[in-house]
């Protein structure tokens, strides 16, 4: 009975971070997209992705969600949404966008992944990073080329022509943009809270703790050194504390760069896995709804992780 009891109450506790975290920039997604239609300007906004939303066959509306992956994924995520229940764009184009979202979050790896794998291990620390960023980039071509050959190409337009009335100010948008915001927050939110509280419920319940410690025994599948199974398992800890490990072996010779670096993409094939179910998932599921956030989830997970998986034999093979 006590564990029960404990085990609700972290999950009424995670559950209330978890939607601390999310739910207010998914507010600030869709009323930025709101505000973006009250005031007319998403095509020139947008014209910064032309390129990507042109040979994606997107309409320019995706162009402006990407931009704002940048800065933040969920509220650019919500954005599509917000899009997609308005009917401006179809099923197609909110999977082929939000997949080509996913891009701007693996570029941004820079912040954290170069900080500490660059001076703990020199130059194959940045040789992993680029490995990383080529994939994240291939992964993106390869998603772009299927919107263009999936998706019809949207109506021929140039630049964006001017608006017959008067341009209202940003508080006359903000404040014609409040009420479909809230409609849609209503549809989100009522499939993101119940969706966030079962997965915090399956963390607390040790449901991804299991699955991580079976993706840990896989690692001796791969073709890594003993040693490397330590940084593997301590990648499931923190990636610092991977790449201190790591440093540590490399510097007594106890493995070698290319080893390393192959360790490493290992590392973070099998802990994107638990990533993806345990955190991504929740996201993506809480955001776009369970079955059309499975879908895009998978989609992802299988475009990079097999991108990742063919980039790890590669390299055991040829280096």
């Amino acid at each position: 009975m006590d564990s029960t009891a404990e085990i609700v109450s972290a999950t009424l506790s995670l559950a209330s971070e978890l939607l601390l975290r999310t739910v207010p920039i998914v507010v600030v997604g869709v009323l930025i997209a709101e505000i973006l239609i009250a005031l007319r300007i998403t095509d020139r906004i947008a014209s910064v992705a032309y390129p990507v939303t042109t040979f994606s066959h997107l309409p320019r509306e995706c162009g402006a969600s990407f931009l704002l992956a940048f800065i933040s994924p969920q509220a650019a995520d919500a954005m599509l949404v917000d899009y997609h229940h308005k009917g401006m764009i179809g099923e197609r184009e909110l999977i082929v966008a939000a997949l080509i979202n996913s891009f701007p979050s693996v570029v941004m790896h820079w912040r954290y992944l170069i900080p500490v794998y660059l001076p703990l291990l020199g130059v194959f620390g940045m040789i992993y990073f680029a490995i990383l960023m080529g994939i994240g980039f291939l992964k993106t071509g390869i998603v772009m080329m299927a919107g263009k050959v999936l998706l019809p190409p949207p109506p021929a337009s140039g630049p964006p022509e001017k608006s017959s009335g008067p341009t209202p100010s940003v508080r006359e948008a903000l404040r014609a943009s409040l009420r479909p915001t809230a409609r849609t927050l209503r549809r989100i939110l009522g499939i993101m809270i119940p969706t966030l509280v079962i997965v915090a419920f399956l963390i607390e319940a040790g449901v991804f703790d299991a699955v991580a410690a079976y993706l840990e025994g896989a690692s001796r599948l791969f073709p890594i050194p003993p040693e490397g199974l330590a940084i593997i398992a301590a990648k499931f800890g923190s990636y610092v504390a991977a790449a201190s490990l790591a440093s540590g072996l490399l510097a007594a010779g106890d493995i070698s760069g290319r080893d390393i670096v192959i360790t490493l993409l290992v590392a973070n094939l099998l802990t994107s896995l638990t990533t993806y179910l345990r955190w991504l998932g929740s996201f993506y599921a809480a955001i776009f709804g369970p079955k059309q956030g499975t879908r895009i989830m998978l989609l992802s997970v299988i475009l990079q992780d097999g991108l990742l998986l063919i980039a790890i034999f590669l390299l055991a093979w040829l280096w």
